[in-house]
Parts: C-alpha cells; structure tokens; sequence
C-alpha cells in the first residue's frame, strides 16, 4: 500500500508496526467523526439558505434523504480506511474483499437514496393534484407506481453489481424481456384498461360527480373512476361500468364543464290561430317567474314549427346546477299549462277530419 502524509507523521513518532496501525486507525474514527459534524453543519446550512424558502416540505424532505445517505457512507467509509490502516494484520485478500464490500454499499446506497427521493417527489405531486386525483393517485395506482419505483431502482442497482464483477448479465435481461412480453400479452387488456384509467385521471375529462354522455348512448353522473373501469350512475339509480379503454376510444360529452350551469329547453304546442306573440311572452314570463331559472342568459321562446295539429313552440332557459334540468323543465311545463288555461290558449291533441263521400 502506498504511504500517506498521515502515516509519515506517525512514523516518526511510533516506531513498532502494529501500535502505528493503531494509532493510525484511531485518527481514521476521529475524522470519521469530524466529517459527520461537518455534513451536519451543511445540512443545516442549505435548510435555512434554500429549504426555507420555499412553502413546501419537498426540498426539506430530499435534503434529508442526501444527509442521511452522506452520513451512512462517511460512517461506511470511515469503517472501510480503519480496516485499511491495519493492512498488514489482515492481509492483502482482506482488502480485496473490503473494496468489494465498498462498491456494493455504494451503489445500494445510492439506488436507496434514487428510490427515496422518487418516493417523496410521487407523494408531492398526488398530494398537489388534489380531489379525486389525488384520492385515486394514492388508493388505486400508489401501491402499483411506488412498487414499479423500488423495482426499477433496484433492479438497476444490481444489474450495475453484478456488471461491476464482470457477470454476464445478457442472459438475465433478455429473461426479463421475454417473461414482461408473455406477461404484457397474456394481460392487454387488463394493461389497456389500467393506463386508460392513468390517462383519465391525470388528463380528466371528466371527474367524480360529473354528468357525461357517451357516443354509445349512456348518460348518467360519474359515480367513481377505478383502476380498470369506470362506473356511471344512470337516472334508473343503476351503475354502468365501462372499461376505460372504451371510454378513451369514445367521444364523451361532458354536461358538468366547463360549468354546472345547463339549459332547460321545454317545447309545447298552441292550437292553430292563437296570437303568436302573445305566446310566446306567456312562455318567457313563466321562465322568468321561476326561482331557479338565471337572469343571464335571459330565458328565450321560438316558434319553431307548423304541426300537424299545433303551433309548436320553444322556450329554452339555464339554471345553475345539472342536476336541476329535469325538476326545472317539470315544474315549468305545470306552469305552461296554467298559464294557458288563465289565457284561454288551447294545447291542441291530435285530430283527424274524416271526410264521408255523399251517397245520394
């Protein structure tokens, strides 16, 4: 082993082998020692000058995941040159196998502190997206992210072992290439429906509550968005559960978004020579005359069509919440019809004049 300035000065001092080794050990723990201090003073020094600036608990975390690796690989290192200094009573193949056990603590090390840091990042970001999201990045797809991190990261780190060692690793990695295609075909559907379901929550569409229609017909409220599936409550107050894959290959209609607001539009037919006008100002009066109808925009009336045995007409006019539509548009057709008795305008029903060829 080469000289040191440290071991210079000793030797001069301590004239017998083994008692320099000694000595030489024991300054090894007092810098060991010394160091620890040191990363502590650092520590502390990057918490106040950037990790109190910021509001959030990231940085705070991550400096402490850098200290605590910092202070187990100076506790390591100090352990590893204390062996060292006493070289010459354990012997060259001690030192082999000392460096060996080095490198390994390192690179562990180090994939721990990836992992760490990967762990309190995910966890920032669940709890920053909020809602739902963060209720569904946490019960539905947090065990399966946080295991897929620690598999990753440690996987890594023993690929770089073993390569360290110059163990063919070719035929693990192409193992665990052929055994993740058999498992990604015997699954794809199942894989399919899970980053559909990843790709809803993060990009939502649509969220928990929302009342959305699909191009396949279904309308109903959002009643949770799973891992597989999603799961649509109808008006019959029964779930309809739709894989997310065919969601994301469907064109949906969200009736929630961009606001809760939603028109009600109510048609009803007058009988043939009613006053026009006056109809339609009897339609947005009562519009009007509702409490939960808006005053912007202001409720409209059309006449919109010659029917077979009416006038039809419609009036069309938003209340604030979705959920509202239906008893809204009842509630104002009970209104249409005493306001068309009060002004003896008749809501004709359909009717046919049967004309009889004269016998005589």
């Amino acid at each position: 082993m080469g000289r040191t300035p440290v071991k210079d000065i000793i030797n001069t001092i301590v004239n017998n082998d083994l008692l320099k080794d000694l000595v030489l050990s024991v300054a090894v723990i007092v810098a060991a020692f010394i160091f620890l201090r040191l990363i502590k003073i650092v520590s502390k020094f990057f918490h106040k000058k950037v990790a109190a600036r910021t509001k959030n608990e990231v940085d705070d975390k991550i400096i402490a995941i850098i200290e605590r690796t910092a202070r187990s690989g100076i506790i390591i290192a100090g352990i590893y040159f204390f062996f060292l200094s006493l070289n010459s009573v354990f012997g060259d193949v001690f030192y082999k196998y000392l460096n060996s056990f080095l490198y390994i603590f390192l690179v562990l090390a180090i994939a721990r502190m990836v992992n760490s840091i990967l762990q309190v990042l995910y966890l920032w970001y669940s709890n920053k997206a909020g809602g739902e999201l963060q209720s569904k990045l946490r019960d539905d797809f947090g065990p399966l992210l946080r295991r897929l991190i620690i598999i990753v990261t440690y996987t890594s780190a023993v690929v770089t072992i073993l390569n360290h060692f110059h163990q063919d690793i070719s035929s693990i990695i192409v193992s665990l290439g052929v055994g993740s295609l058999a498992i990604a075909l015997a699954a794809k559907d199942t894989l399919a429906n899970m980053i559909s379901g990843f790709l809803i929550i993060t990009d939502r569409p649509f969220r928990i509550n929302d009342r959305i229609k699909l191009e396949s017909g279904i309308i109903g409220d959002v009643h949770d968005i799973g891992l597989r599936s999603t799961k649509i409550k109808t008006f019959d107050n029964t779930l309809v559960i739709v894989p997310n894959q065919q969601i994301i290959n469907e064109k949906v209609t969200n009736l929630s978004y961009p606001n809760a607001q939603i028109r009600v539009a109510v048609e009803v037919g007058a009988a043939y020579g009613s006053d026009i006008d006056k109809v339609k100002n009897i339609l947005v009066d009562v519009c009007k005359a509702h409490p939960e109808v808006l005053d912007f925009p202001e409720p409209a009336a059309y006449f919109i069509n010659f029917g077979d045995s009416s006038l039809d007409f419609k009036v069309t006019c938003r209340v604030a919440k979705w959920d509202r539509q239906f008893p809204v548009a009842e509630e104002i057709r009970i209104a249409i019809y005493r306001a068309f008795e009060e002004n003896n305008i008749e809501i004709p029903f359909p009717q046919h004049v049967v004309h009889l060829p004269d016998k005589k």
